[in-house]
């Protein structure tokens, strides 16, 4: 009797056990089918819709671990309370809770479903599924459900196996078909800090130290007083530089990533045998899936880490799912939980290298590489929004800081990372042969004219960009350039300078002479042309509709905005004499026929602009004549 009973003691206790497992291998199962739609999705979102993907090209390992992890977290409760209840209940009870929470998470994206709507669909979903594997003929189902999940995930490791495998072996053979470079051909280094305007940097007379390290860098070079980017934010100003065309005949949007109509600036490097490598902090509008990495042999992006993981799925995506992750405190998790909202932000991004981790992998990547020439680009995306300085720097100008001192701050951490990289590269020896480029995509607006943040108008805050160009022994030391030049120049001037012959003729003008000619100010260059793209616009016969907005600076400082549908309004600041744009000279006495006469020379401008892309590009142009940009270019 005595032997009985310690048996029956001995199932009761394995049943509890094996009630705990069953229900979370049931949970962790019904994971891998969420996993399995998320990354369905973003294949869609690359190879159907060409358009950005929001996700690590490690997507195919990282989604089912993120929907594993928030899945056994979230349903802890019904796989914990599993020894509570017969099995059968608990069974049905891990099948209901994980079949809602997938469907629910997988309608978080649907912004259009109602969230009570989108609560009662995921229920009767649930509801079907549980009754079809607790149905007296589906003897086995929930064992089917858990062997389908082993499947799945054995499928994920295959698969982000082979991805891993291939984008090596890509590499390899890359750097196996490079051809032989010129002998004596020099390095180039291009550093660009996003969301940094000329202004915030010591160099451009700014008070703060903000940059002494990269002051000292642009002391030994040529710097441009009066540099213009091509766009006031991230994609169609990178595409600028790497293409040398303005952003209003590319394909770059809000949902469109750059296509492959235009041959890249490191494409022309790699064919003139360099290696070509890149490192991005920006999540959003830098990574793989922006088109951007295009003839680079590594293009680095997201971290692998923690918060990448649980960033890849629905969940980890979603605007509840993002605060939690940012919070620090129990307070930070209470207001996340009150404010709480239940869906996928239309561009939600990655988790974001930091500077120091930008700066690493250009170290480790330049202690490895063969010896030739390269080309390398890296992203500093610190001081975009939210600037969150890491705790050292959060006071270094001010004890309670405002935006504008934590985004001085993160400039300043970038400066030391900067200082870090150089100092480094200049003790190896690799700085011997090296044109170094420091710029920016665009600044950032901190109230003026009532405007924070960016991409939001065409004011000289978003344009004026750093610029300098350090090359010892080829480029005189304390040249600052006033004449006013585009981001648009900058490639064809590392081109000339590195001695590479591009084929096709790389667009825009060399910036060379502009140091070296006697009268820099009748070298060619391209008009200081900005463009606002951001969305689908209304294709006509005037060129000053192809953006959203559009802008012109010229030689004399004179600066029109002459279309922005975001604030339609005449505006016309001379940024020689009036950096700030205080004074609108469109509205003063005699400044309207000045505008008009600008308006007129920016729309012929234009009109030799398309021109001239027309005949670089014959494929691209009739693209563009029947895409409306913001729409997927196939």
């Amino acid at each position: 009797m005595a032997l009985m009973n310690d048996r029956a003691i001995h199932d009761t206790a394995s049943t509890a056990r094996g009630s705990i497992l069953d229900s979370l291998g049931i949970v962790l199962a019904l994971a891998m089918f969420m996993a399995l739609g998320y990354t369905i999705e973003v294949g869609w979102r690359r190879f159907v819709v060409e358009g950005f993907v929001s996700a690590s090209r490690d997507v195919l390992w990282m989604a089912p671990l993120s929907a594993a992890i928030f899945a056994a977290v979230i349903l802890a409760p019904v796989w914990l309370a599993a020894p509570l209840v017969r099995q059968g209940a608990a069974r049905a009870s891990a099948v209901f809770a994980t079949a809602w929470l997938a469907t629910f998470s997988a309608l978080l994206p649907w912004t259009a479903i109602h969230r009570v709507a989108a609560v009662v669909l995921a229920m009767g979903v649930a509801s079907a599924l549980t009754r079809w594997c607790a149905a007296p003929s589906g003897h086995g189902r929930f064992g089917a459900l858990r062997h389908a999940g082993v499947a799945l995930a054995v499928m994920f490791t295959a698969g982000g196996a082979i991805v891993a495998v291939f984008r090596t072996m890509e590499q390899r053979a890359g750097m196996s078909a490079l051809p032989a470079a010129r002998s004596g051909s020099p390095n180039v280094l291009v550093l660009l800090l996003d969301t940094v305007r000329a202004s915030a940097l010591g160099m451009y007379g700014y008070t703060r130290a903000t940059s002494p390290a990269m002051d000292s860098v642009a002391a030994g070079g040529a710097l441009f007083e009066h540099a213009v980017s091509t766009s006031p934010w991230t994609l169609p100003s990178h595409a600028s530089l790497f293409t040398g065309e303005y952003p209003g005949l590319l394909s770059t949007s809000f949902k469109s990533p750059l296509d492959r109509s235009r041959p890249t600036l490191a494409e022309m490097f790699r064919a003139a045998g360099y290696e070509t490598m890149g490192v991005v902090g920006n999540p959003y509008y830098t990574a793989w899936d922006s088109g951007l990495g295009r003839g680079f042999l590594q293009w680095t992006d997201y971290d692998r880490s923690v918060r990448q993981v649980l960033r890849s799925g629905w969940i980890g995506q979603s605007s509840i799912g993002q605060q939690l992750m940012r919070s620090r405190s129990v307070r930070d998790v209470v207001g996340a939980l009150r404010g709480a909202e239940f869906l996928v932000i239309p561009k939600p991004g990655g988790e974001a290298p930091n500077a120091t981790r930008i700066t690493d992998v250009l170290l480790e990547w330049q202690s490895t590489r063969a010896e030739r020439p390269f080309f390398a680009f890296a992203n500093y995306f610190d001081a975009h929004e939210a600037y969150a300085p890491p705790p050292q720097y959060r006071t270094r100008f001010a004890e309670s800081p405002t935006a504008r001192d934590l985004h001085d701050a993160e400039i300043a951490y970038i400066d030391d990372e900067v200082n870090r990289l150089l100092s480094t590269l200049q003790a190896r020896g690799a700085l011997k042969n090296t044109i170094v480029v420091i710029t920016s995509d665009h600044g950032e607006q901190f109230k003026e004219h009532g405007i924070s943040g960016h991409g939001n108008s065409l004011y000289y805050q978003l344009l004026h960009i750093p610029l300098v160009i350090r090359f010892d022994g080829r480029i005189p030391a304390g040249r600052r350039v006033q004449d006013i030049v585009s981001l648009r120049d900058v490639g064809a001037t590392l081109l000339e300078l590195s001695g590479v012959t591009a084929d096709p003729p790389f667009p825009g003008h060399s910036l060379v002479a502009t140091w070296t000619s006697a009268d820099s100010a009748s070298v060619p260059r391209s008009p200081a042309i900005s463009e606002l793209t951001q969305d689908a616009v209304p294709r006509t016969a005037d060129p000053l509709t192809r953006s959203q907005g559009i802008s012109l600076v010229e030689d004399d400082g004179l600066h029109g905005t002459f279309r922005n549908m975001k604030a339609p309004r005449s505006l016309l600041f001379n940024v020689r004499t009036d950096a700030d744009e205080l004074v609108n000279l469109a509205e003063q006495e005699g400044g309207r026929s000045v505008y008009e006469a600008q308006r007129l020379r920016l729309r012929q401008l234009l009109a030799r602009d398309r021109a001239e892309f027309e005949a670089r590009s014959p494929s691209a142009a009739r693209r563009g004549a029947d895409t409306a940009r913001g729409a997927p270019l196939h």
